[in-house]
C-alpha cells in the first residue's frame, strides 16, 4: 500500500464536508435525511493534491456536476418506484451512459483517481433514495448543501497559507527522491519517486510557478535532476524507457482541446474503456435482474468501477479481487453499524468518517476503500440504517459477484487485442507530432514549438503507458514490438529537447 504523501489533511477536509452541514441540518430539526449532504461532499475529494489556483475551479466543476446527477437519479429513482420493469432498465441505461461519459473525460484528460467512481456512486445512490421515502427537491437539495461547503472547505487555507498545496508536493517528491536513492536498484521506491515528482510538477504548474525562480521550483528542479542523473544519465536528450524521466523537468499540460481531440481519435485508449463499459453495464444490470436481487444497480457500478480505470487486463482483473474482498469487509462493517442502532447524530458522524476513510484510501488501495464506501454508499441509499440488513447484505454480495464477473469478462474478452490497437495509435500520434514539429522548424514558424513539444511530451507518456499496458497483456508481442516503440521513444526526446 504506497503512502502517497500526506492524506490525512484531506481526510479532515472530506470529513468537514459531511460533518459541517449536516449536523446543521439535523440542530434544524431534520433526520437521519441529512447526511445525504454526503453527495455532495465527494466533490472535496478531487480538490486534493491540486494547487490553490486550479483547485477551485476543479471542485466547482464536479460539486455542479453532482448536483445535477443527483437530480437525474432522483428523477429515475421515482420511476423505478412504480416497480415496472422498463424502469429498472432505464437505470441501467442512465448508469452506462454516465460512467461511459465520465470515464472518457477522465481519461482523455488525465483526471486522475477518483476518477468517474463518484458520480456514478451519487447518481446510484440517489436513485436509491425515492424508495427511502426522499423527495426529489430533497435530494438535489441536501446535495447542494454538501457541494457548496465542499467548495468552501476545499478551499479554507487559501487565505492564510496560499502555496500550502505546492509545499506538500514538493516535500513529498524532495522525501520519494531520497528514498529512492538510499536504494537505487530497488523498482518500488523509484516508480514512486517519479511519480511523485510529476505530481509536484504539475502541482507547480497549475499555480504558474512551474517555469519560474520561485524557490520551491529550484528545490523540486534540483531533487528531480539528482534522480534523472541516477535513472537516465546526464544526455539531456534521453529519457528513461519505463516512466519517461529525464533531466528536463515535465511541461504544462496540453490544452484541454488538443487532449479531447486525441482521445475522440478511433483507436484510443478512452475508446477501448467507453467500449467495454457499454458492455458491461447492460449485461451487468440485466444478469442481476435476471437473479432477482432488489436492485440491479450495485451489480452496474460494480462492473463499472473495475473497468473504468483502464485498460490493463492484469490490473483491472486485481481491482476486481479487491472489488469483491472489500465489499464482504465492507459489509461486515455496516452490520456492525446497524448492531449499534445510531441516532441520527450519530448517522451523520459515521459517514463523515466513512467518507473521510474513503478519501485516505482510494488512491492507495481500492481494497481498502471499498471497506469505507460499501457501508457509506449503502447507509446514504437508505436514508440512514438499513431496515432489513440480511436482505440488503445479500443482495449486494451477489450483485458484487455479477458485477466482478462480468467485468473481468469484458475485460478478457471484449476488445482482446485492444492493447495492440492502443499502443500502435499511441506510438502513431507520437510519430506524427514528430513530424509537425520538425514541419513547423523547417517552415521557421517558432511560435508553434512550445505548444507542440506539450503536446509531444503527453502523447509520449501515453505510448510508455499503452507500452506498459500491453506487456502486461501480452509480452510476447510487445517484445517484437518493442524496438519500434524505442526507436519512437528515443527520437521523441530527441526532437522534445532541442525542438529549434
Amino acid at each position: 500500500m504506497p503512502r502517497r504523501g500526506r492524506r490525512w489533511p484531506g481526510a479532515l477536509r472530506a470529513a468537514a464536508a459531511v460533518a459541517l452541514p449536516g449536523l446543521a441540518g439535523l440542530a434544524l430539526g431534520h433526520g437521519p435525511v441529512a447526511a445525504t449532504v454526503a453527495l455532495g461532499a465527494f466533490a472535496v475529494v478531487y480538490g486534493e493534491g491540486r494547487a490553490y489556483r486550479a483547485r477551485w475551479k476543479v471542485v466547482l466543476f464536479v460539486a455542479a456536476a453532482l448536483v445535477a446527477l443527483a437530480g437525474v437519479g432522483a428523477g429515475v429513482g421515482v420511476l423505478v418506484q412504480t416497480g415496472a420493469p422498463e424502469t429498472w432498465l432505464l437505470l441501467v441505461a442512465v448508469m452506462t451512459a454516465v460512467v461511459a461519459v465520465g470515464a472518457f473525460l477522465v481519461d482523455a484528460l488525465r483526471f486522475g483517481a477518483p476518477g468517474a467512481f463518484l458520480p456514478l456512486l451519487t447518481l446510484e445512490i440517489a436513485a436509491a433514495l425515492p424508495s427511502a421515502g426522499v423527495p426529489v427537491v430533497a435530494v438535489v437539495s441536501w446535495t447542494a448543501a454538501g457541494a457548496g461547503t465542499a467548495v468552501l472547505v476545499s478551499m479554507s487555507g487559501v487565505v492564510l497559507r496560499p502555496r500550502t498545496p505546492e509545499r506538500v508536493a514538493v516535500a513529498a517528491a524532495v522525501s520519494a527522491v531520497d528514498t529512492c536513492l538510499r536504494a537505487p536498484a530497488a523498482l518500488g521506491p523509484r516508480h514512486e519517486a517519479v511519480r511523485a515528482l510529476h505530481a509536484a510538477w504539475m502541482c507547480l504548474h497549475d499555480g504558474r510557478i512551474g517555469e519560474s525562480d520561485h524557490p520551491l521550483a529550484r528545490t523540486l528542479r534540483a531533487a528531480h535532476l539528482r534522480l534523472a542523473t541516477l535513472v537516465a544519465g546526464t544526455d539531456e536528450g534521453a529519457a528513461s524507457e519505463t516512466d519517461d524521466l529525464r533531466p528536463q523537468p515535465p511541461l504544462p499540460r496540453p490544452s484541454v482541446r488538443y487532449r479531447l481531440a486525441r482521445a475522440a481519435r478511433p483507436g484510443s485508449r478512452s475508446w477501448t474503456i467507453v467500449v467495454r463499459l457499454a458492455v458491461a453495464g447492460p449485461v451487468a444490470g440485466a444478469l442481476a435482474l435476471a437473479g432477482g436481487v432488489g436492485r440491479p444497480d450495485w451489480a452496474v457500478i460494480t462492473a463499472a468501477m473495475v473497468l473504468h480505470q483502464g485498460p490493463d487486463r492484469v490490473l483491472g482483473s486485481y481491482r476486481g479481487l479487491h472489488r469483491f474482498a472489500g465489499t464482504v469487509v465492507g459489509l461486515g462493517v455496516l452490520a456492525a453499524v446497524v448492531w449499534a442502532a445510531p441516532t441520527a447524530v450519530g448517522v451523520v458522524v459515521v459517514v463523515a468518517v466513512l467518507l473521510a476513510g474513503t478519501e485516505e484510501y482510494l488512491v492507495r488501495n481500492y481494497g481498502v476503500a471499498m471497506v469505507f464506501i460499501t457501508p457509506l454508499a449503502l447507509l446514504l441509499g437508505s436514508g440512514g440504517v438499513p431496515h432489513n440488513f440480511t436482505v440488503v447484505a445479500r443482495d449486494r454480495l451477489l450483485e458484487t459477484v455479477i458485477g466482478v464477473f462480468v467485468a473481468v469478462a469484458v475485460l478478457w474478452f471484449v476488445l482482446p487485442s485492444a492493447h495492440r490497437r492502443v499502443l500502435r495509435f499511441a506510438d502513431a500520434r507520437v510519430a506524427e507530432t514528430v513530424a509537425t514539429i520538425v514541419h513547423a522548424r523547417a517552415a521557421g514558424e517558432r511560435t508553434a514549438l512550445p505548444e507542440l513539444c506539450r503536446d509531444l511530451e503527453f502523447d509520449l507518456h501515453a505510448a510508455t503507458t499503452a507500452a506498459i499496458v500491453a506487456a502486461h497483456s501480452e509480452p510476447a508481442w510487445t517484445r517484437d514490438r518493442w524496438p519500434e516503440h524505442r526507436r519512437l521513444h528515443e527520437t521523441g526526446y530527441r526532437v522534445l529537447t532541442h525542438p529549434g
